[in-house]
């Protein structure tokens, strides 16, 4: 017989309708789910405070698309790769 993952409901009051609005505007232009979109900023939120260790566990396929995200949202950093490589190195 096969698993089913089991949910945790979560409810979240919003203390502004354009708040709302918003995040179905998000989510519709990602093509998911408003429980999809809200899932995945809040991991993205654990992630970036550190809560690793209450966070569940993601794949590398998963860290990697979240790294990216935070690349395009961070933009570039000013300094060339191969600079960064060497100066760990040195380390």
């Amino acid at each position: 017989m096969p698993s089913h993952p089991q949910y945790v409901r979560l409810n979240i009051y919003l203390d502004q309708p354009e708040l709302h609005r918003a995040i179905k505007i998000a989510a519709a232009r990602k093509g998911v789910t408003l429980s999809a979109y809200c899932l995945e900023a809040l991991r993205d939120r654990l992630a970036e405070e550190d809560h690793s260790s209450q966070a569940p566990a993601i794949s590398p396929r998963d860290a990697a698309k979240a790294l990216d995200r935070l690349r395009n949202r961070i933009g570039p950093i000013g300094v060339p790769v191969h600079e960064l490589i060497a100066e760990g190195r040195r380390r």
